[in-house]
């Protein structure tokens, strides 16, 4: 899925080849179970020290637990580019626990950025959000698949206030159901090209993500 309307203009900005800007480390959290509001506990790692495969972000649900996937990006020695795509790979239609939640949900993940720390850290799980960076609509993943966000105002944004850290989070729009149900990714990277093989648009999306740049510019005014 990629968000086109966001154009963002400005002097100075760096221009980057086709290709990786940087790579991000993966978690998953989750939340205790039928308390969905602050998450209390990893379902994976980047380096797999709990037991489930390593630097996987899992979305959706496991019993009455929600799971949410992350990834942050160090920020240090980067500049303003003219072209930032969050970009991953779907894992598996299905999540980390076999006979638990290795089934697909239908419906929305909600895509956000949220100011990181360069760590894992459960309190990820309920990290305000700076900005609104997508959706993507599950019927339209496909195992294997690549997905893109453009999220070039986000970063350049990020950048300009100073951050040296930016989170993404992804998690299942509306109320969690009680039934267990994921989708896995993994291998998320910030590049300067769209490499997206299959996604489905959300129509909604274009005026959240604009919503969710005027809120992080309040936020950075806030900061100053």
């Amino acid at each position: 899925m990629v968000v086109r309307s966001l154009g963002f203009l400005a002097f100075g900005l760096m221009t980057c080849s086709a290709g990786v800007i940087t790579e991000g480390f993966t978690f998953s959290v989750a939340s205790a179970g039928g308390a969905h509001s602050r998450g209390t506990h990893y379902h994976s790692s980047t380096g797999g020290v709990y037991g489930d495969p390593a630097g996987k972000a899992e979305v959706g649900s496991y019993a009455s637990e929600e799971v949410r996937g992350l990834a942050e990006y160090n920020l240090a020695g980067l500049g303003m580019l003219d072209s930032v795509f969050v970009t991953f790979s779907i894992y598996s239609a299905g999540g980390l626990f076999a006979g638990v939640n290795d089934e697909p949900w239908t419906g929305t993940i909600n895509v956000y950025a949220y100011q990181g720390n360069n760590r894992e850290s459960v309190t990820d799980y309920e990290a305000l959000p700076i900005a609104f960076a997508g959706a993507l609509s599950t019927p339209g993943l496909v195992e294997g698949g690549i997905v893109s966000l453009l999220i070039t105002p986000i970063f350049n944004s990020a950048i300009g206030g100073g951050l040296t850290s930016l989170g993404i989070r992804l998690e299942r729009a509306g109320n969690v159901p009680s039934y267990s149900g994921a989708w896995t990714f993994d291998t998320f990277r910030l590049t300067s090209d769209d490499q997206s093989t299959a996604f489905t648009p959300e129509p909604h999306t274009y005026l959240l993500a604009a919503a969710g740049l005027a809120g992080l510019a309040l936020a950075r005014r806030r900061r100053k």
